[in-house]
C-alpha cells in the first residue's frame, strides 16, 4: 500500500494571481514557497517509468525588489519529445497517488486537445515537443504531487492577462498569446493587453484549466499568506512573477451570471411573455424593478440570474423579446445553504416542501406554493391552512437533492 505523501497541509484555499506571469515552473515554485517539499516532490515524480534523470534546484531570487522563489528543472542527458499516448502511459503505470495521477493526466489531455484542434489531428496523436521535454513533465506532475503534499487545497485563479508579440516554438513563429494558450483558456476570463512577451504559457494555462476554478467576481476572501514565484523573464511591466495567496474563503457556493437592462419604451403587456420565455431558456430567476430613468421617464430594470452556460441563450431572448439595445453582463458570488425538496404527509395528503440546513445544523422549512395552491383548490380550504399543514407535515421517503 502506498504511504500518504504529506509535508504541510494548507487549511484554506489557494488563489493564483497570474498578472505577472504563469508557467509550469512558476506554479511549481509557488507551491514550494507555500511549503511543499522539493525533495519529496522530486522523489515522487521519479516514479514515472522511463523518465530521464533530473534534479530540481530551488532558489530565492529578487525580482523587482520582491523576494521570490524560483524552481529550475535540470536534465543532464538528452530529453526526448513524446506524444500524448506515451506520456499518459507513463503516468498510468507509475506508483503515484491516484488523485495526483488523475490531475496530471487531465492536464496533459487538455494540452493534447488544444494542440490537436489547432493542428487538425486527433489528441492521442499529438506529438509534443516543449511539453514532452523532461522539465515540462516534471512541472505538471510535480505540481500535482506538490498539491497532494499540501492536502489538495481548493485552487482558484483570477482572470488572466495575456501579452502580445511573437514567440519562436518548435512549429515556428507564432503570435502571443500562443494558439494553444488561448484555446485552452476558452471559457475563462482573459484580458488581452499590450504587454510584450509571453505572460501565460500553454502549460500554465492547462494547469489552471485542469486544477483550478475561476474565482468569482467580488468573492470575499481573507488572505493569510502571500508568496511569490519567479520565472525566466526579468524585464517589462510584468517581469515574470506569479503571486499565490493562501486564504480563508468566506461562505459562498459559487457564482451566478447577472444580466441587467433598463427599458422605457416597451408595451407593459409584453413583459409577462418575455419573462416566460426567459424562464424556459434557463433563467434561475427573473424580476422587474420600477425605476425613474433620464428626463424623469418611468422605466423598468429587467434583471435575469442564470448559470454562465445559459447566458448566450438568455441574451438572445432579451434582444428578441424586448426593445432593449444593450445588456450589462456581470458575475457575482453566490452564497447558498444546503437545500433539497421532499414530500411530507399532511392532514390533506402528500405535499411538497423545501428544506434548507442552517450553518448551526438546524433545518428550516418552506412549503412549495404550487403544492399548497393545489390543495387549497381541491379541498376548498384557505391557502394559509395548506401552508401550515405543509410546515407541520412528516417526511416520507428519501429526500431529493
Amino acid at each position: 500500500m502506498r504511504a500518504r505523501v504529506r509535508s504541510k497541509r494548507i487549511p484554506g484555499i489557494i488563489v493564483v494571481d497570474a498578472a505577472g506571469g504563469l508557467s509550469g515552473d512558476m506554479f511549481l515554485a509557488g507551491l514550494f514557497a507555500l511549503g511543499a517539499d522539493p525533495i519529496l516532490v522530486a522523489r515522487e515524480v521519479r516514479k514515472l517509468p522511463g523518465l530521464e534523470p533530473f534534479s530540481i534546484k530551488v532558489e530565492r531570487v529578487n525580482r523587482g525588489g520582491i523576494a521570490a522563489t524560483r524552481a529550475k528543472v535540470r536534465c543532464p542527458g538528452h530529453a526526448r519529445s513524446r506524444d500524448l499516448a506515451s506520456i499518459l502511459a507513463m503516468i498510468g503505470k507509475s506508483r503515484l497517488g491516484e488523485r495526483a495521477k488523475e490531475m496530471s493526466a487531465k492536464t496533459f489531455r487538455i494540452l493534447g486537445a488544444a494542440e490537436g484542434k489547432i493542428h487538425g489531428v486527433a489528441a492521442d496523436h499529438v506529438h509534443f515537443h516543449e511539453v514532452g521535454a523532461v522539465d515540462s513533465i516534471v512541472d505538471i506532475v510535480g505540481g500535482a504531487v506538490a498539491l497532494e503534499t499540501l492536502g489538495f487545497p481548493p485552487l482558484f485563479h483570477r482572470p488572466f492577462r495575456l501579452g502580445c508579440g511573437f514567440i519562436e516554438i518548435a512549429h515556428g513563429r507564432y503570435p502571443i498569446p500562443a494558439p494553444a494558450t488561448i484555446e485552452i483558456l476558452s471559457g475563462r476570463t482573459v484580458i488581452l493587453n499590450n504587454e510584450e512577451g509571453e505572460v501565460v504559457t500553454p502549460t500554465g494555462a492547462a494547469l489552471m484549466k485542469a486544477l483550478a476554478e475561476e474565482l468569482p467576481e467580488l468573492s470575499p476572501i481573507v488572505p493569510r499568506r502571500i508568496v511569490y514565484a519567479a520565472g525566466t523573464r526579468e524585464e517589462g511591466a510584468a517581469p515574470g512573477m506569479l503571486r499565490l495567496i493562501e486564504a480563508e474563503r468566506q461562505t459562498f457556493a459559487g457564482e451566478v451570471t447577472v444580466l441587467r437592462t433598463t427599458i422605457d419604451d416597451m408595451n407593459p403587456e409584453l413583459y409577462g411573455w418575455a419573462v416566460e420565455r426567459l424562464f424556459k431558456a434557463g433563467a434561475l430567476d427573473v424580476f422587474l424593478t420600477q425605476i425613474i430613468m433620464k428626463k424623469g421617464r418611468p422605466g423598468v430594470l429587467l434583471t435575469v440570474l442564470c448559470e454562465s452556460a445559459a447566458s448566450d441563450a438568455l441574451l438572445d431572448v432579451i434582444f428578441r423579446e424586448t426593445t432593449t439595445l444593450g445588456v450589462r453582463v456581470s458575475r457575482e458570488a453566490r452564497s447558498e445553504l444546503e437545500r433539497w425538496t421532499e414530500k411530507v404527509d399532511t392532514i390533506y395528503g402528500p405535499m411538497q416542501v423545501k428544506r434548507a440546513r442552517l450553518n448551526d445544523g438546524n433545518v428550516k422549512t418552506s412549503p412549495e406554493y404550487e403544492s399548497c395552491r393545489a390543495i387549497a383548490e381541491s379541498r376548498g380550504v384557505p391557502i394559509g391552512d395548506a401552508y401550515e399543514a405543509a410546515r407541520r407535515g412528516r417526511p416520507q421517503g428519501k429526500r431529493k437533492k
